[in-house]
């Protein structure tokens, strides 16, 4: 909770919804209540699915995410702005211009645009998020996957194969810090990184996890959107993410025929 006020720092939270709670609005919602926040969930898209996979993903109309946000934001006074799935491109120029005009910080966990089922629809979202939303981000939340195929898109003439290379290069798009996590590449990339224009700030080993577990990367950094929410620092928000992520994982379960998932109340059974 936050030590400026008596009652728990709201989030604004920008992301699809997620059936399964593994990541979207519901996972989120349950990662920012559990370690004291109030979620403001804005609903950007609608994903159907269950835990095996994603069937669809139906995107709604920008003027719907400004109409959700805008009123909530003259009522409640928000300590961060989550962004996960924006939707579309002129969705992310609706979120931009809201973190023009509040001082929170935005943390950005774009997870899920290697899986879009359209190229080039994904493309036009990263391309709209490198030139809107970057600049207006406090910390970019990403795989080193999803992190080559942000600037891939970006600068299709300066081809790049290093997760690390990529960091620097969003870095340059205006982000203040960039979070390698959650690689399903371990060669690719074996641990997390936390980067800043001077270089790695910090390195965080992640838990070993045996089966297929779905929400790590979400529940990461929703965590850390609560801790900078409640004033701590980006390194320090950063710490205390990890270490609430190693306690989701060891109590990982399967609700259903497909991945395991986070459990992301997990901090408030232990002991049981």
């Amino acid at each position: 909770m936050s030590a400026h006020t008596p009652y728990p720092p709201a989030v604004l939270v920008f992301d699809s919804t997620d059936p399964t709670g593994a990541a979207g609005l519901q996972g989120a919602a349950l990662t920012l209540a559990t370690l004291g926040c109030h979620p403001l969930p804005v609903v950007t898209a609608v994903a159907c699915g269950d835990t095996r996979t994603t069937e669809h993903v139906h995107v709604l109309d920008p003027d719907w995410i400004a109409e959700q946000a805008r009123p909530v934001l003259e009522d409640v006074p928000v300590a961060a702005l989550y962004v996960g799935d924006p939707g579309c491109p002129d969705t992310v120029g609706v979120i931009a211009e809201i973190a023009t005009d509040y001082a929170a910080p935005l943390i950005f966990a774009p997870g899920n645009l290697r899986d879009s089922p359209d190229p080039d629809e994904s493309d036009d979202l990263i391309v709209a998020s490198l030139e809107m939303l970057l600049p207006e981000t406090r910390i970019l939340i990403v795989d080193g996957t999803v992190a080559l195929r942000m600037v891939a898109v970006g600068d299709e003439d300066d081809p790049c194969e290093d997760a690390q290379e990529a960091a620097r290069m969003l870095l340059r798009c205006g982000t203040e810090r960039v979070l390698l996590a959650e690689s399903r590449d371990a060669a690719l990339q074996p641990a997390d990184l936390l980067m800043g224009p001077a270089g790695i700030i910090r390195t965080d080993t992640r838990p070993p996890v045996a089966t297929r577990v779905s929400g790590g990367l979400a529940s990461l950094a929703a965590a850390i959107t609560a801790r900078m929410a409640q004033g701590e620092g980006c390194e320090s928000a950063v710490a205390s993410g990890h270490e609430y992520l190693r306690t989701v994982y060891a109590r990982a379960f399967t609700p259903g025929m497909g991945a395991a998932l986070v459990d992301r109340v997990a901090p408030l059974r232990r002991g049981s």
